[in-house]
């Protein structure tokens, strides 16, 4: 019933998150990101795209908070209960020259993530511009990895329920950055995808930016819904105890 009713509107935004759910059961992405900081407890925690503050609101105490958006809706700020600093600025400008006096500047992020511009090569640039302040051990946490439909997965804006192709980092990083832990978790409504094993003084990416855009430009949305783990590779479980062997296989450091 409900990719009936895409197939008449593909842009209904309920539409497509019912579907999400129904596709991929289980913990939505902002209970894993609660779960992965009960887990880890990031003395540093650096989110990129804030909005409202739904997801800057769930650190908790001693975790010391960054956040980093343009255009914030509302007051992010009002929900927080630990300590925490907003900077309107966009993430490239941000992550190129964090301001004097930025929690960043003590040691790097031990936890990140990141759900800024949707775009491939915004994500791209977040990733390359944070993984330059990874501190030992550090987890990013990259948002909307998993397409639901080819329309919503796009470039190009084109429905009200968007993720972007953003999803473009995952082969990209599992081609070209072997020695990275990367995996895709299969929850509503669009995946969630852990990064591991950061290397702060890596210059792969970024020495080859224009030919990866240029590489994965022609990448089809539709492969990545019909066969993902074709394109993306083996995806994680839904399962807080497969993700805790994940993280610490991966070396991700628990700052309890």
């Amino acid at each position: 019933v409900l990719r009936q009713a895409l197939a008449q509107e593909p842009a209904l935004p309920k539409v497509n998150l019912a579907l999400a759910r129904l596709r991929w059961p289980g913990p939505d992405y902002r209970q894993w990101l609660g779960w992965l900081h009960r887990e880890l407890r990031p003395g540093l925690y650096l989110e990129i795209g804030v909005e409202k503050g739904e997801s800057l609101a769930l650190a908790r105490a001693p975790t010391r908070v960054v956040g980093v958006d343009p255009m914030p809706v509302g007051d992010p700020l009002a929900a927080c209960s630990t300590q925490t600093q907003l900077y309107r600025q966009a993430s490239a400008e941000f992550l190129r020259a964090p301001p004097a006096g930025c929690a960043l500047h003590g040691g790097g992020f031990d936890l990140a993530f990141v759900d800024g511009d949707h775009r491939f090569e915004s994500v791209l640039d977040d990733f390359l511009g944070l993984e330059a302040w990874a501190a030992p051990g550090a987890l990013v946490v990259l948002h909307d990895t998993l397409p639901l439909t080819a329309l919503t997965a796009a470039r190009e804006r084109r429905s009200g329920f968007y993720t972007g192709d953003g999803w473009k980092i995952v082969p990209c990083l599992r081609a070209l950055r072997p020695g990275l832990r990367v995996v895709t978790l299969p929850v509503a409504p669009s995946g969630l995808t852990l990064v591991a094993g950061l290397e702060p003084g890596s210059a792969v990416l970024r020495e080859r930016r224009a030919d990866i855009l240029a590489c994965y430009a022609g990448l089809d949305p539709a492969r990545v819904v019909e066969r993902p783990e074709a394109v993306m590779g083996p995806l994680g479980l839904n399962a807080p105890d497969w993700a805790r062997r994940w993280l610490q296989d991966a070396g991700v450091r628990s700052r309890s």
